[in-house]
C-alpha cells in the first residue's frame, strides 16, 4: 500500500513543491500518491516547503448543484464512458492504496471550506496529512466535505488543535486566501488540474505517472548547467 504524502517543513532543504488541485478531482488524489512514491526514490533530500493551491471544480458563485457523473463525463475525452473512467481510476487507485467508491458520490461538493482547512493546517505543520484525509473522506467514505462540521471532524482526526478548528468554523478565516490564490491561477491561464511545480522551475501539467514525477524531481534537483551543455 502506498503511504500518503508527508511534507516536513524545515528551515533548510532543497525541494519546494507547489501543487494545484481540488479535493473533488480523482486525478489530483492519484497525483499526490504518485508523487509520494516518487519522493521515496530520493535519498538525503528534504522537502523544504509544500504550497497547496486551490482550484475549485465547483464554484457556487458560478453554478449551483453539480451531479458527480455529469461532471466526470464533462472532463473525459470523446468516446470514453463514465463507467470506463471510474473502472480505470479504481484500478489505478488500487495500486496506490486508494479505495475509490464512486457509488457513494452524488453531487460535486463546494470545496471552499476544505481548501480553507488545508490552508489553516499549515500553521500546525499538518497540511500533508490533512490533504490526504480530505481526499479519503470524499472518495473512499463518501463524506460531505462541503460541510464544516465534517471537515472539523477530519481535522480533529488528523490531530489539529481545538483553536485551529475554531478558526475553521469562522467562514472568514482563510477565505480570502483561498479565493485570491485561485484568482491568480485563473489569471495565469490555469484551466485544468492537477498541476505540479517543483522548485519553481519544473512544471508537470495534468495527470502523470510515477516515472514522469521521478524524472521531474531529478530535473528540479539537478538542473542542467548551461555551460555544461557545451562540453
Amino acid at each position: 500500500m502506498s503511504a500518503p504524502l508527508s511534507w516536513p517543513v524545515v528551515p533548510t532543504g532543497s525541494l519546494d513543491i507547489d501543487l494545484v488541485g481540488d479535493f473533488s478531482c480523482p486525478w489530483t488524489f492519484l497525483g499526490t500518491r504518485r508523487l509520494a512514491r516518487a519522493l521515496d526514490h530520493l535519498h538525503g533530500v528534504t522537502v523544504r516547503e509544500l504550497r497547496w493551491h486551490p482550484f475549485r471544480l465547483h464554484r457556487p458563485e458560478v453554478e449551483s448543484t453539480v451531479d458527480w457523473r455529469a461532471h466526470l463525463a464533462s472532463r473525459l475525452p470523446k468516446g470514453v464512458s463514465v463507467e470506463l473512467a471510474e473502472s480505470s481510476l479504481a484500478e489505478a487507485g488500487g495500486e496506490l492504496g486508494i479505495r475509490f467508491d464512486f457509488s457513494k458520490l452524488a453531487g460535486l461538493p463546494d470545496t471552499t471550506d476544505a481548501h480553507r482547512l488545508a490552508k489553516l493546517a499549515v500553521a500546525e505543520g499538518l497540511h500533508g496529512p490533512v490533504l490526504d484525509a480530505i481526499f479519503r473522506a470524499y472518495f473512499e467514505q463518501g463524506r460531505d466535505i462541503g460541510d464544516v462540521e465534517v471537515l472539523a471532524a477530519i481535522g480533529a482526526e488528523c490531530g489539529l488543535s481545538g483553536g485551529l478548528l475554531a478558526q475553521l468554523r469562522d467562514p472568514k478565516a482563510g477565505y480570502a486566501e483561498v479565493v485570491d490564490d485561485e484568482r491568480r491561477l485563473l489569471l495565469l491561464g490555469v484551466n485544468s488540474i492537477p498541476n505540479l511545480l517543483l522548485n519553481r522551475q519544473v512544471l508537470v501539467p495534468g495527470p502523470a505517472d510515477e516515472k514522469i514525477y521521478v524524472k521531474a524531481l531529478d530535473q528540479a534537483l539537478f538542473p542542467v548547467v548551461e555551460g555544461a551543455k557545451k562540453h
